[in-house]
């Protein structure tokens, strides 16, 4: 039987990498120079601090898939890995995965949920590899990479590139990539915010905060590396 193990959340964000250490009883934030945390940020942080008893860290860069005829971008992974404890359960009965964005300062799309289910049973070398099975599941109605319709609603999956034990838990030594699949109405644009989330029962174990880079090439990266997997 996997048991959690006490931790901390990490928050992402391109320009800010804040390191969340415990001692005893106090949370010291350390923050790279030419790097700033709001107030705001610290308190979610540490209301996290109390809840939340896994995480994960970004395991590599964020990267995405668009079309840049249309300035959308249909595809964006996020690698992930243990950062804190031993296992996450990312069994879709139980964790969530929100999704927001953010157009001229306004927050036009809000989804609590839109996780759907894991690839769990194989590993992947690439994303279009892992869309394309997704797809043959009924995960995703339409593959975004070769379909002429797009998908009809955003949803998210996650698929191991190192898989150990092939079930839904991300566990030490796993490396699993969060992906999400846009419909073409919820596709994020150059200059759009974006705002993923994903939670268990305890409370949200990764928070990704990104602005849109300019879609100038299919494939990109957001830019900033975490860790190196």
């Amino acid at each position: 039987m996997k048991n959690h193990s006490r931790g901390v959340f990490p928050v992402y964000n391109t320009g800010i990498v804040a390191f969340f250490t415990i001692a005893v009883v106090f949370v010291i934030i350390f923050v790279n120079i030419g790097f700033s945390v709001n107030n705001s940020q610290k308190d979610i942080v540490e209301d996290a601090y109390d809840e939340v008893r896994v995480q994960l860290e970004v395991s590599g860069k964020i990267s995405a898939a668009s079309d840049v005829t249309s300035n959308k971008m249909m595809v964006t992974t996020i690698p992930v890995r243990i950062s804190y404890g031993e296992f996450v359960n990312l069994n879709p009965e139980s964790a969530k995965i929100a999704y927001s964005l953010m157009q001229n300062g306004e927050t036009t799309i809000n989804y609590e949920n839109i996780y759907v289910d894991r690839l769990a049973d194989r590993t992947f070398t690439s994303i279009k590899e892992a869309v394309e099975e997704a797809k043959n599941q009924g995960i995703i109605d339409n593959d975004p990479f070769v379909d002429e319709l797009k998908p009809t609603k955003t949803s998210a999956f996650v698929y191991w590139v190192l898989n150990h034990n092939f079930d839904h838990f991300v566990d030490e030594g796993e490396l699993a990539v969060i992906t999400v699949v846009y419909s073409e109405e919820d596709s994020p644009s150059t200059g759009d915010k974006l705002f993923i989330e994903v939670s268990v029962p305890e409370g949200f174990v990764l928070r990704i905060d990104e602005e849109v880079p300019s879609l100038s090439n299919e494939i990109l990266n957001f830019g900033g590396v975490i860790q190196e997997g």
